[in-house]
């Protein structure tokens, strides 16, 4: 099996990190793979906020997410799970990647899912874990919207589209498994 194809196999989602801190090369390999991924029309126009996890926007963002999905629960004792979770959205990761993209863009969401994708192959390929994060856009839909898109430095005109948490794996997790014969029709 060749490198790359074995680093996508042994791939997962991982929630757990230990509080090892990302080197500068660490960061910058992430970095580079995922400016290094193709784009529609060649616009390049994904953009990446880089947080260390002790950063206290990430706290920011947990309360507002929290708050959106408060305001969608069905009942007052969900809506108070939500609220009193003892869990964040990057799950104390050293590293959080905030990727966005010129809202005007089309095909943005496809652009910064491979960029994202690109991270963290890289990021397995490091031995490092990671989570892709989806679960705050509805913060960028909010009243916090603009706050939140200047405190992660988006050039003017991009909005939000994907995240990744990477940090030092401190729990194991097997990838899922794959069913050919559910998930692929040969025509």
């Amino acid at each position: 099996m060749s490198e790359v194809l074995d680093v996508i196999a042994k791939r997962s989602s991982i929630r757990a990190y230990t509080d090892e801190k990302l080197t500068k090369e660490e960061i910058k390999a992430l970095l580079t793979a995922g400016l290094q991924a193709p784009t529609a029309r060649n616009a390049q126009e994904i953009h990446i906020s880089v947080l260390d996890g002790n950063n206290p926007i990430l706290g920011e963002l947990e309360e507002a997410k929290r708050a959106v999905f408060a305001a969608q629960a069905a009942d007052e004792e969900t809506k108070q799970q939500i609220l009193n979770a003892t869990t964040n959205f990057y799950y104390n990761a050293p590293a959080v990647l905030i990727l966005s993209a010129e809202a005007v863009n089309g095909w943005k969401e496809i652009d910064a899912g491979i960029a994202v994708e690109n991270i963290a192959l890289a990021a397995q390929s490091l031995g490092l874990g990671n989570v892709i994060i989806g679960g705050i856009k509805g913060v960028f839909a909010g009243e916090k919207k603009t706050y939140f898109e200047k405190a992660l430095q988006f050039p003017e005109g991009y909005e939000f589209v994907i995240g990744i948490a990477i940090g030092h794996t401190a729990v194991g997790k097997e990838p899922h498994e794959i069913d050919f014969d559910k998930d692929v029709s040969y025509l």
